[in-house]
């Protein structure tokens, strides 16, 4: 703890970012669940970013990434480390697809990782640009969509990127007697779109200890007035499945063609909508939505969707696999 009191002083002169102590996490996060945590910084500059990741790396203190909080179940006990908030990260630029080159009606838009996707669509849509609307409503920021390679409507994170901006964490080399001779440090990257790279709710980064800084997605100008009353009808389809009536995640499982059927069908077929264990509910208009009915906490929202996999799998054989994530 002194260790963090001492990293807390060191980014609190700094004017690179904004520094919170002992914070009460729940309210960021979209289920509304979760203990404190210590320290929580917001950089205010992508290097800024880059600059906490390798101080907390050359400190040895455990670090949590933390965008819009939509797709995480955080833990009722909080977090013993610093949480690196990229809610700050948030401007959109317009820029040609290629630079030296004319690209005819095919733009850039480049956008920091905290931008909130909702944000990204709004902005195309109010500068007649179009290919992001089925996102329309999706929760959560550009940074977090590139992770998991989102997807709305039967349209993909994947099929709109261009480039992605990241930091890699470069690992810390053995000396002769196999101890760590140098501190991991991340280095700025970028990454162009390869198809071979994607695949459903996976992204290169999925998994790994690289951090999205940026994202690049290509979309089109166009003259069809009709973008924004598409985009609205993806927004209320939202509404009409319930996503924002209660605290949630939206989906917790994802589907798998292997199966057939969606996987909220079959969460449906088994009589599961409704189920409650604590505060957590399968809400009753979706069986693949789980919601905070009653002041949830993680373990309730966890201890449902053990129930659920336990059920699924018993009763039809299938293994369901989490989109959420359990902090």
């Amino acid at each position: 703890m002194n260790n963090l009191r001492e990293i807390a002083q060191k980014f609190n002169i700094s004017e690179e970012f904004a520094v919170y102590e002992n914070v009460e996490m729940a309210r960021r996060f979209s289920f509304k669940v979760g203990g404190r945590t210590p320290l929580l910084i917001e950089p205010l500059t992508e290097n800024a970013l880059l600059k906490a990741l390798n101080t907390l790396e050359a400190e040895k203190i455990p670090y949590f990434i933390l965008g819009g909080g939509t797709n995480i179940v955080f833990s009722d006990t909080g977090y013993d480390g610093v949480v690196i908030s990229t809610v700050k990260l948030n401007n959109i630029e317009e820029m040609p697809l290629n630079e030296n080159k004319s690209s005819g009606d095919q733009v850039v838009l480049k956008c920091q990782c905290g931008t909130l996707m909702n944000t990204v669509v709004n902005f195309a849509v109010k500068n007649s640009l179009t290919g992001l609307e089925e996102f329309c409503g999706l929760p959560g920021t550009c940074g977090g969509a590139g992770y998991m390679n989102a997807r709305c409507f039967n349209r993909e994170i994947s099929d709109v990127v261009g480039k992605i901006t990241y930091f890699d964490k470069i690992p810390g080399k053995k000396d002769v007697s196999g101890g760590i001779s140098e501190i991991p440090q991340f280095v700025r990257k970028t990454l162009e779109y390869d198809k071979t790279m994607w695949s459903y709710k996976i992204s290169p980064f999925t998994g790994t200890d690289k951090v999205i800084s940026s994202v690049e997605f290509r979309v089109k100008k166009t003259t069809d007035s009709g973008i924004q009353q598409r985009a609205a009808s993806f927004m209320k389809e939202r509404v009409e499945k319930g996503h924002f009536k209660f605290p949630c995640a939206g989906s917790v499982f994802k589907n798998n063609h292997a199966f057939g059927k969606p996987t909220g069908q079959i969460v449906d077929e088994l009589g599961l909508k409704g189920q409650t264990i604590g505060g957590a509910q399968i809400a009753p208009w979706h069986g693949n939505i789980i919601i905070n009915r009653d002041n949830a906490t993680s373990k309730d929202i966890k201890a449902l969707v053990e129930f659920v996999k336990e059920q699924v799998k018993s009763k039809t054989g299938f293994d369901l696999e989490e989109e959420i994530l359990f902090y």
